[in-house]
């Protein structure tokens, strides 16, 4: 699975697609690798695929070093090029991998960028950053990508994930539909590394009762709630002037520990997948606009019907303005988001 690296959601590099092309065809390529981005399980299988091709079988410890300074002190080039010159024991190269240097930021003298260009045969270095401090027109920057390869790993969108899930739920010899894919794609906020987990925890529990189908009770069963789809609960509620049934469903999931912000966070931004939804009027459409799923875009067609453009747009207009409330101290939380929500019901 590839998640398109678009100027939306990703600076500069190849997808991972690409990357595994890249490696099934040419490996030697990938002496030098960048992987930035957000989505950290496909970065991870990037470095996993890199230790494969490049360190013997049981030579890790002797052949593969790795630099993290995600949480300790500021890294060091020097220390990278110590560790890269070092000769492998039994490994096609010394494998470097380096987590959290903002690489791209980094402040390096010639003789670093020059090592950089042209490292030694024995060695393989690859640098994981998120995208918070990246960029491409420092000179460290260009140096990699002119010797080596720059692999981006964006947060997939709804699509994408969900396909993601049916095809890893497929290849892991189980079965699912399109209603569970989506669902805990939504639940897990399109974090692959989150998938994989709760994926893992649901193939216990198809373990345990003796089947290969994962079905919608199951995860309703194992996993976090899922926002998205309360959420369009609580719009449908709204849509047919149901207050105290919008209000219930909102309550029920703060008594179960759901933070208000994150719902409230989740409020608005539907609120905009609607009015996107009322302009094109057409599922296959608003899929394609918004990287959504055809299933809840075909559900999403159907519910925004109960609400008129200028009556959408104030609703989001509204929960701005009890956003900027809020921060100021003028409302709780909890209110501006139930005022909200009694304000759609109003809205027809």
């Amino acid at each position: 699975m590839a998640f398109k690296s678009d100027n939306k959601r990703s600076k500069a590099g190849i997808d991972y697609r690409a990357f595994t092309d890249l490696m099934d065809k040419d490996p030697d390529k990938s002496r030098l690798v960048l992987v930035h981005g957000d989505e950290n399980y496909l970065a991870e299988q990037v470095i996993s695929a890199l230790e494969d091709y490049w360190i013997a079988p049981g030579a890790r410890d002797m052949d593969m070093n790795v630099i993290d300074t995600r949480f300790s002190e500021k890294f060091d080039m020097d220390k990278l090029i110590d560790a890269a010159m070092c000769v492998p024991w039994m490994s096609k190269a010394r494998l470097v991998v380096v987590k959290g240097a903002d690489i791209t930021s980094y402040q390096a003298t010639d003789k670093q960028i020059a090592f950089l260009k042209e490292l030694p045969s024995s060695s393989a270095v690859v640098f994981w950053d998120s995208d918070a401090k990246f960029k491409a027109s420092t000179p460290v920057y260009k140096a990699i990508a002119g010797a080596g390869v720059v692999v981006s790993t964006p947060i997939g969108n709804d699509r994408e994930v969900a396909d993601w899930v049916r095809t890893k739920v497929s290849n892991d010899g189980y079965k699912t539909d399109d209603r569970c894919a989506v669902s805990i794609a939504g639940r897990c906020q399109n974090s692959l590394m989150t998938v994989s987990h709760e994926l893992d925890k649901l193939y216990l529990f198809c373990e345990a009762r003796n089947t290969r189908v994962l079905t919608y009770d199951m995860i309703e069963e194992c996993c976090p709630p899922d926002l998205t789809a309360v959420v369009f609960d609580i719009m449908d509620s709204c849509g047919t002037g149901s207050a105290d049934k919008a209000l219930s469903t909102l309550s029920r999931l703060l008594a179960a520990g759901e933070p208000v912000a994150r719902l409230r966070v989740t409020v608005v931004g539907y609120l905009r997948k609607l009015i996107c939804a009322k302009e094109l009027g057409n599922a296959d459409a608003l899929a394609q606009e918004l990287g959504m799923h055809p299933y809840p875009a075909g559900k999403m067609v159907r519910q925004v019907r109960n609400f008129s453009m200028d009556k959408l747009i104030k609703l989001y207009i509204d929960g701005a303005n009890y956003d900027s409330e809020f921060k100021h101290g003028n409302i709780d939380e909890r209110a501006a988001l139930e005022l909200l929500i009694i304000a759609a019901c109003g809205a027809r």
